[in-house]
């Protein structure tokens, strides 16, 4: 359940290269084949039209000197002329003057007629061939230069992954260090070539020294943490045995019981700060339980303090809560810091907790806090850390790390700005602020 949530690039610099080298070749590619069709277009559409007409031109210069000048007749264009009788391969066709398609000889092909003293002249080009030769002419020589462009941009990005690949290695390596069982292992970075890049080379030395650095204080940390955990323990044990004494000694007794229970309390709280800070809190035991009997025994536990400030803790249950699996004395840890710091700080008279489906309210009606920049909610994070108002006890920054331990989420709002925008909350719209607690 305890996971630290890391922030893990979605795509590493490797990916980046090939995700533009990639792209590069679709522009160029969409732009050759773009290219190519507009060439074709303006070859048929503008060329051939404009060479058909001034052949049709030429031919009748050519009739007004010759009556008896014969018609073209080459691979790619030939003709038909008549006087009255036209030509049985045209007979079925609507001839206009000019420039169009007919389907004739079995081919749809680019044709132009014409009319002039009584002489009908119908020339047929053969377009195929024109075909060919823009693909020959055209396109052979933009896929010569297409593989060529390729071959470079597959030689420049081999290039570019070869220097900064290192770079790269270097960064996952450092991502995934186990800083868990890093006092086990050697440098992560020590199998890593660097293929003769200087500066990679300077970088994987910088981040050997600092993960070395960095292993010799966590090291010297987890001792001080195993040092002070039998430090603490131990004056507790005592505590504890010396309070069974008294009891036995001289009875029951509303003082006895309250120090035992501070007593252990103050053990739990020795054991969760341990774990935490050791980075170890997959050892703590979660239990099966209703939150709104933890919820209940924690507002038992503050009657006294509530009663000396002049405050009253109201607790409302979810008829419809099942049991849940939490870990008691964090859990225990994050309320309690929390309802002092009502009892402390709010300067009202009531503080309600509201504990809803999936999530827990604390409220009061008291001056509230001013939030920054203004706003009416602001999540618990290290921002909300610097507001001039301190917690009790373990402080804010402890439920904010133990909230995210948990995998819970906090944040602070105005409490008419709540009430105004949440209407499943049965609270009056006083002044004051309201803490929500995001369960999992």
């Amino acid at each position: 359940m305890f996971k630290l949530f890391r922030d893990k690039r979605a795509h590493p610099l490797g990916e980046v290269f090939n995700r533009y080298y990639w792209l590069q070749i679709a522009l160029i590619a969409m732009s050759i084949v773009i290219g190519i069709g507009c060439s074709a277009w303006v070859i048929k559409g503008t060329l051939l039209k404009t060479a058909l007409e001034q052949e049709m031109s030429h031919y009748w210069q050519r009739l007004e000197r010759d009556p008896n000048a014969d018609l073209p007749d080459t691979k790619n264009l030939y003709g038909y002329r008549w006087d009255t009788q036209t030509p049985a391969k045209l007979q079925n066709m609507q001839l206009h003057e000019g420039v169009s398609r007919h389907f004739i000889d079995g081919k749809e092909r680019m044709t132009v007629y014409g009319e002039r003293n009584g002489q009908h002249v119908f020339l047929v080009f053969g377009e195929s061939n024109v075909n060919k030769l823009i693909w020959l002419f055209g396109l052979a020589p933009l896929m010569v230069s297409l593989f060529v462009l390729y071959s470079l941009l597959w030689w420049w990005n081999r290039r570019a992954r070869r220097y900064f690949s290192p770079i790269t290695r270097l960064a996952n390596a450092l991502e995934n260090i186990d800083w868990e069982h890093q006092n086990k292992e050697a440098s992560p970075f020590q199998d890593i070539s660097t293929d003769a890049n200087m500066e990679a080379e300077y970088l994987k030395q910088a981040l050997e020294k600092y993960h070395q650095v960095l292993s010799e204080f966590i090291n010297r940390e987890r001792e001080f943490t195993g040092d002070v955990s039998h430090e603490l323990r131990t004056p507790l044990t005592i505590l504890k045995g010396n309070v069974q004494l008294c009891q036995t000694r001289y009875g029951d007794n509303k003082s006895f019981t309250r120090l035992q229970n501070t007593i252990e309390d103050m053990q739990l709280l020795v054991d969760t700060l341990l774990a935490i800070a050791r980075n170890t809190t997959n050892t703590l035991t979660a239990e099966n339980t209703m939150l709104s009997d933890l919820l209940d025994e924690l507002v038992q536990d503050l009657n006294s303090v509530s009663y000396a400030k002049g405050m009253q803790i109201d607790l409302q249950k979810d008829p419809d809560e099942k049991i849940r699996q939490i870990y008691p004395s964090m859990t225990k840890m994050v309320f309690s810091n929390i309802l002092r710091n009502a009892l402390n700080y709010s300067q009202g008279s009531e503080i309600d907790v509201v504990l809803q489906k999936n999530k827990v309210l604390i409220a009061d009606n008291g001056i509230g806090i001013h939030l920054p920049n203004d706003a009416k909610v602001q999540e618990l994070s290290n921002r909300q850390l610097q507001l001039p108002v301190k917690g009790h006890g373990i402080g804010l920054q402890l439920v904010q790390k133990l909230c995210t331990q948990l995998g819970w989420r906090v944040e602070l709002f105005d409490r008419q700005y709540y009430i105004s925008t949440h209407q499943d909350v049965n609270l009056s719209a006083t002044t004051g602020l309201i803490v929500v607690v995001y369960l999992n």
